[in-house]
Formats: C-alpha cells, structure tokens, sequence
C-alpha cells in the first residue's frame, strides 16, 4: 500500500511540476509583455481592484477545500456515496456563488466609489474592471465542485492539459494586448482577455465531469438538512480562515493603496507573483499527496496518513530551498531581467520579504493536509483567523508613523511563525502528536542545508560581479549547490538507493 502510494505521489508530482513549468515560464513572459503593455499604473490599478474582488471571493477558497476533503473521505469510505456529497457540495456551491454577487454588487461598489485611490480620469476603467472580476469570480465558485473531482480522483493530467491550455491562451492575447498597446482602453481590454480562461475551464470541466463521472455528477437535490449540517460546519471554520488568509493579503494591498498609491500596488502585486511561482512549485508536491493522506485517514489509517505529511513537509522544504538561494543571491539582477526599466520602486525589498513569508509558510506543508483530514479543524481555523488579522491594524499603524510599504511584510513572517507553534500545541493536546518526531523527520535535514547555505550566500554576495553573463552564471553555480547539498543531505542513503534502483528498474524497462 505504501509503494503504491508512493508511486502515485510520485507520477501525479511529475505530471504536476509539467504543467507548473510551461505556467511559470509564460506567466513570467506574460507579466513582462503586460507591464509594457499597460504600464505600472494600470497594472496597479488591475491588482488593487482584483484585491476588492479576491476579499470577498474567500468562499472560493473555502468550498474547494470542503468539497475536495469531503469528497475524499467518501472516496476513502466502503459503501460511500460519492453522488450523495456531490450534490451536497454542488447546492452549496450555488448558493456561495449568489452571496459573493451579492457582497459585490454593494459592499464591493462601496468600496470602488468611496475608498479606491486611482489616478483622475482611471474610475470608469475601475468600475469596468471591477465588474469582469465579479462575474469571474461567481463563474469560479460554480465551477470548483468538478474540477475537484480530477483532483479527488488524482487525473492531474487533464487538469495540466487545461491549465497548459488556459496559460497558451492568455500568452497569445497579451501578444495581442502588446501589439495594440498604447489605446486609452488597454485596461478594459486586459480585464475582458484574462477573464477567457476562466470561461474555458468553467466549460471543459463540466463537459469532461459529465463524460466521466455521469452517476457522481447526476443531479439528485439532497434534502435532508442534517446532510449539510457537517459539510457547513466543516466549511464555516474553512471560510473564517480562507477570509483571513486572503483579507491578509488583499487588505495590505489596500492598505498600500490608501498610502502610497498605484504604483506602490504595483511592486507588491510583482512580489506576490514572484512568491506564488515559488510556493506553487513547492505546493505542487503537498497537493500530489493530498489526496492519500485524506483517503487514509477516511479508511483509518491514521499512521500511513502521518508517514505521508512527514515525507510531504520535508521534500516541500527541499524544493523550497532548491529555488529560494538561488533567488536569493541574485534577486536584483534577475527582477530586471524580468521586468525591464519599468520595474517599479520597492518590487525588490518588497520581494525578498515575500520570500521570508514563503519560507515559513512552507514549514506547514503536510501538515495542514493532515489537520484538515483529521476533521477537528475548529480552533486551527479560529487561531490563524485572529493571527492573520492582526497584521492588518499593525500595518495600519505602520504606516501611519511613517513605516515605509514593506514593514507590513514582517507582520506576516511574525504571524506565519507563532501560527505553526500553535498548531503544534493543538495536535498534540487534541491527538496525541508526536511532535517531536515530526519536527526531526520533516524539519531536521532542511535546517541543516538551510544553515550551510546561507553561509555561501553571504560569501557569494561579497563577489565583485559585473555584467550579465557574470551575474547569470553565479545564479547558476549557486543553484547547483543549492542541487549538491539537498541530494548529499536531505535525504538518507536508503532513500537515495531507493530512488536510483526505480530509476534503472524505469530505464530497463523502456528498453526492453
């Protein structure tokens, strides 16, 4: 049972780091083009208006973990009910998608009337915006239940083939974008192109649900009232921390626009998209386990279930470290090369920041899988909800004293810390965790390399380099290193055989 799993893990991760390749590389050629395209104040002005819409799309968020957790436990269960939970799932989702209209239809315009700080002449360009990432926003909330089913039942090829698909379109309509850029219209027209994606998968995944799953997608309303009570329970604590999680990032971003404006909106939305390339190439192996930790545990294999976490949060941190140094030591040179001249003040300091934030929140890989299977999620959620909320009126008074944009940042490494150490505290208390073991076995190697490393970094960072080339290979010699001390010592010699003896058993194979 473990190799299988284990070679499941391992196929879906490949499959995985596929598509998270070709996402990456067009996403960063992407950005550039945009940039260029549209300049660094309507680029600000799209990331502070996405931020009104993301604040209250949490509910996204929240019912994609439900559904694809409660969908798993029933996948897990003898005798479950997969078209059962759908259904379930499905109505939920609905409803969630008439609130978020709602809140955005007269919170929402609220905020974009009254609060929003855009240049004079920039507010009908808001309001349209505003209004694409509305119906986007209710179109993704529809479509979550069955795209949850390709990961439920572990199909990360097709959900690849799609997102690949997604990521080719919008590189051809930024071309386009590009070729026409200087219309006073460009915003509107970025807005109405990067809604196309997701119009395409809302179709594709109800289409190939429909093929595949026709008895688990059949519409049968369940109306039973208790059927929901545990789903919405779950669901509820879901929301409060996903309301957190996202209200911490859009809320500095609105926080950043109150007091310094768009393009200052700007640097912070480059440096999150730099850390989301960076946590979603770690997070695409914690996502590859995700569903054999939840099936294990519906099935009551709770030890089998803590063997993949442990294993799950130490190769995340490798991954993490294998990108993390070599961004590192040539940040600057490599956020010019990306974005040009136009790259706005502050994306650099404001950058390394968000890679510290990265690098503690990688420290929860497998083991937020695990909580969230584990079903009592109750005070995990409500711990990181009052966490995470803090830095919002810390920020606030940051800034009032004069704190220059990046001091919001800290909060978010201080919160993200003191968040892991009360999760420790509460499985231990609520299940008996060994959080000793799983300190050693997920944390140990990682620290080790991290420690030698950074002491490498330093060194490097006193070199008197100048030029590109010269800058370019340093970034490479450091990311061999980097490669060289996470192959030598994150990992045991019985995992290095084991891994060298499936690769030959792999090559014998094509051959013959």
């Amino acid at each position: 049972m473990a190799e299988s799993s284990d070679i499941r893990i391992a196929k879906n991760t490949v499959i995985i780091y596929i598509r998270m390749a070709v996402t990456i590389l067009v996403g960063l050629v992407t950005s550039r083009l945009v940039l260029q395209a549209l300049g660094a104040s309507n680029v600000g002005i799209y990331s502070a208006v996405g931020s009104t819409v993301a604040l209250v799309g949490v509910i996204t968020g929240a019912l994609s973990g439900t559904t694809v957790r409660f969908m798993n436990i029933e996948m897990g269960k003898a005798g479950g009910n997969p078209n059962r939970m759908f259904n379930i799932c499905h109505s939920i989702h609905l409803i969630g998608a008439a609130v978020i209209f709602l809140l955005l239809e007269s919170i929402g315009l609220w905020y974009i009337h009254t609060h929003l700080n855009v240049p004079p002449g920039k507010e009908p360009d808001a309001m349209f915006v505003f209004q694409v990432s509305t119906v986007v926003a209710c179109l993704g909330i529809a479509n979550v239940p069955f795209q949850s089913l390709f990961t439920v039942h572990e199909r990360f090829g097709t959900v690849a083939l799609v997102d690949i698909f997604n990521t080719l379109l919008k590189l051809g309509l930024v071309c386009l974008l590009y070729l026409f850029r200087g219309r006073p219209d460009g915003l509107r027209i970025y807005a109405v192109m990067m809604s196309a994606s997701t119009w395409v998968s809302f179709i594709a995944y109800h289409w190939m649900s429909a093929r595949r799953w026709p008895d688990i997608v059949r519409w049968k309303p369940v109306r039973e009232r208790s059927a929901y009570r545990e789903v919405l329970s779950f669901n509820t604590y879901n929301l409060l921390s996903s309301s957190a999680i996202i209200a911490r990032s859009q809320g500095s971003n609105m926080l950043i626009n109150a007091f310094f404006g768009t393009t200052t909106n700007a640097a912070y939305f480059y440096a999150f998209t730099l850390q989301n390339y960076v946590v979603q190439f770690v997070n695409n192996f914690d996502s590859a386990s995700a569903p054999q930790i939840t099936q294990n545990v519906g099935a009551g294999d709770v030890e089998t279930a803590t063997r993949l976490a442990r294993r799950s949060c130490r190769i995340c941190l490798l991954l993490f470290l294998l990108l993390f140094f070599p961004l590192w030591s040539e940040l600057e040179f490599l956020l010019g090369l990306w974005l040009g001249s136009g790259m706005p003040p502050e994306t650099v300091v404001m950058a390394r920041w968000t890679l510290l934030i990265a690098a503690v929140a990688t420290t929860a890989a497998g083991l937020g899988q695990l909580i969230n299977a584990l079903g009592r999620i109750k005070w995990y959620k409500i711990e990181i909800t009052v966490l995470f909320l803090l830095c919002l009126p810390a920020g606030w008074l940051l800034f009032k004293h004069g704190a220059p944009a990046y001091t919001i940042l800290t909060c978010f490494v201080v919160s993200d810390f003191l968040n892991r150490i009360i999760q420790f505290i509460l499985l231990r208390v609520q299940f008996r965790f060994d959080v000793f073991r799983f300190l050693r076995h997920a944390y140990a190697r990682p620290l080790l390399i991290s420690a030698l490393m950074t002491g490498i970094v330093l060194l490097y960072r006193t070199l008197p380099l100048s030029g590109p080339w010269q800058h370019l290979a340093g970034f490479l010699a450091v990311g061999l290193v980097t490669a060289a001390c996470t192959g030598l010592l994150g990992f045991s010699r019985e995992e290095r055989r084991k891994a060298l003896e499936f690769i030959r058993r792999k090559i014998r194979e094509r051959q013959h």
